[in-house]
């Protein structure tokens, strides 16, 4: 089995001390994921980081892939939904189940 390597801290953030680590996340059969509650209650800073994720996920795979962007916010999205679904049970359309 092949294994990945620990990501390297990038050095913009080695060199500034204004950044703080929120998360990291591990795949396997499932997900293993740690973070800091560095937001308290308020989850819309954390929706904030989720669009910056999948931002840079889509800027990724157009960079390395030729995928645009929206195709893959798209699948991005898709493979929430189904998780929300298969994992966890959740029915709707979007993140709140509003549309």
């Amino acid at each position: 089995m092949t294994r990945w390597r620990e990501l390297e801290v990038p050095a913009a953030v080695v060199e500034n001390s204004e950044f703080d680590e929120l998360l990291r996340v591990w795949l396997g059969s499932d997900a293993v994921v740690t973070m800091q509650d560095l937001f308290g209650p308020n989850a819309h800073n954390w929706g904030m980081v989720l669009a910056d994720v999948a931002m840079h996920i889509a800027k990724m795979r157009l960079e390395q892939d030729g995928i645009s962007e929206i195709e893959t916010l798209r699948a991005l999205e898709d493979g929430y939904r189904g998780r929300m679904s298969e994992q966890f049970n959740i029915q709707h359309r979007s993140l709140t189940g509003r549309n």
